[in-house]
């Protein structure tokens, strides 16, 4: 199949998916349907890609190692609005849902076709993009994503830009259970000189500014 024939520079894609053959055929495939490709086998390979070198699409494989994609997906949205369509061989409806929820704009469930595939691509290129989300409201607690603020009972709470990241991270998935490694890959990415202690560190900096004071706590810690 030849490339697309419109003006302008290849839409810049990036494949994160930790199968080396998947990669690879992806890379080869697209390459030759007019993108230009970058891969990465994990989350905290990718983030920095996305930061910059800025793709216009993202597909994103939903079974990642450290950090599985759906997980990864508000790391990826506090970078870009490129368009996420998730890959996985996992395709029943609810892991759909989690990753359409998640902030995806397709799925494509493995085995498929690569014609297929592409034609979804471009779709989600030319699908007019949402309005930016740009606040989070839970219990008595609203975020503004622009301004990187955060209040209370309506009363604001000053936290540092790392306070502020976690803090998003888990308030996008206020149910879900975080281990040490991965909100180190969500939120710390490549740097490499923090550990698990910088987590339960920061963890404790925003039950302080969090939950001081308040008659319910949002910040809790599953031991084991």
């Amino acid at each position: 199949m030849a490339a697309p024939s419109n003006a302008g520079p290849p839409p810049r894609l990036l494949v994160i998916d930790d199968e080396r053959p998947i990669r690879e055929m992806l890379e080869l495939g697209l390459r030759s349907r007019g993108f230009e490709v970058r891969t990465a086998a994990d989350g905290p390979t990718a983030l920095p890609i996305v930061r910059e070198w800025k793709p216009a699409l993202i597909l994103l494989d939903v079974m990642l190692p450290k950090v599985d994609g759906v997980a990864l997906l508000p790391a990826l949205r506090r970078l870009t609005e490129a368009p996420i369509v998730m890959l996985s061989a996992k395709g029943e409806v609810d892991d759909r849902v989690r990753g359409l929820d998640g902030g995806a704009d397709d799925y494509v469930a493995k085995p498929f076709e690569i014609t297929e595939l592409v034609a979804r691509l471009r779709s989600a290129l030319r699908r007019p993009r949402l309005e930016h989300v740009d606040a989070i409201a839970y219990a008595d607690v609203e975020v503004e994503l622009e301004s990187r603020t955060v209040r209370r009972a309506g009363k604001p709470i000053e936290l540092s830009p790392l306070e502020f990241d976690l803090f998003v991270t888990l308030l996008r998935h206020p149910r879900r259970v975080f281990t040490r490694d991965q909100l180190l890959d969500l939120v710390w990415g490549d740097e490499k000189d923090v550990g698990p202690g910088s987590v339960e560190r920061y963890v404790s900096y925003l039950r302080a500014k969090i939950d001081d004071g308040a008659h319910r706590r949002l910040i809790h810690t599953i031991r084991g």
